[in-house]
Parts: structure tokens; C-alpha cells; sequence
């Protein structure tokens, strides 16, 4: 039996279906999250998927029957290779909602997503405190102290 060829690049982030207007600031987004969370190895791509396309993936993974605005797959964990899904439309909405523009929403998901890799968790009281306070430090930290 041949053993399995994988090739695993060092550090590689990719944008599918992002605005090209976007992707500069959204790279910047995840390397800061990914730099906060000393992780130095790392394959991700970020997907942009409709409502309908997030929705499916939350049923066959989660077992939940709803449109979230991100889920994050860590495929290979130690080599950190991952997937995460935004969901446009969604985004967009909240990003009317909070006050941003589509591009600071689309930044904001992206590293809540890479905390998930990372392990954070939103689900109870106690981690959600957690996960969003990391995430809004380094959000006002792209943003504000740039």
C-alpha cells in the first residue's frame, strides 16, 4: 500500500467569493487572529455561501435546522487546515443592524470563525463571554488602532 501524499503549505489564507475590494483587510483579520492566538502553521479557506448552503451545512453537521452567519470546520488539527462559511446575506444583515459596513461585518465573522478553530466556543453564558470578548478586542484593535 502507497503511503498518502498531502501537501500541507506553512501558512496560506484563501478568500472564495469575497468582494476583491475586501480581501486585504479580511487577510489582515484573520493573520491578527491567528498571530493573537500564537498559531504560526496554518491552511484556511474562507468561503462566502448563501443562506440556503450555510443552512444544509448546519443540518448535516450541527443537526440544527437554521441559517447562522458563520460555521468553522477544522479539517486537519495539527496542521490547523480549515473551512469557514459566511453566509452573505446574513452577514449583510447584520451588518445594517450593528451599524458597519459589509466589509467590517465580513471581519468581524472572520475571526470569530478562526476563534472557533482555535477552539473557542459560543454555546453556553461563560465561553460566548469569552469568545466575544477576544474577538471585539481584536476587532477594535483592526479597526481602530491601525
Amino acid at each position: 500500500m502507497q503511503g498518502l501524499n498531502i501537501k500541507i503549505e506553512n501558512k496560506s489564507v484563501n478568500f472564495i467569493n469575497f468582494p476583491k475590494q475586501c480581501v486585504s483587510i479580511l487577510k489582515k483579520a484573520a493573520l491578527i487572529t491567528l498571530k493573537s492566538e500564537k498559531i504560526k502553521k496554518y491552511q484556511i479557506n474562507f468561503i462566502i455561501v448563501s443562506n440556503e448552503e450555510i443552512r444544509n451545512l448546519n443540518i448535516k453537521y450541527r443537526k440544527i435546522r437554521c441559517v447562522t452567519d458563520v460555521i468553522s470546520f477544522l479539517l486537519v488539527p495539527e496542521f490547523f487546515v480549515g473551512d469557514v462559511y459566511i453566509s452573505k446575506k446574513r452577514s449583510q444583515q447584520q451588518a445594517k443592524k450593528y451599524g458597519n459596513t459589509w466589509q467590517q461585518e465580513l471581519a468581524y465573522l472572520i475571526i470569530h470563525g478562526v476563534l472557533h478553530l482555535c477552539g473557542y466556543t459560543d454555546y453556553d453564558v461563560v465561553n460566548r463571554i469569552e469568545m466575544f470578548d477576544r474577538q471585539d478586542k481584536i476587532f477594535k484593535f483592526l479597526f481602530y488602532n491601525t
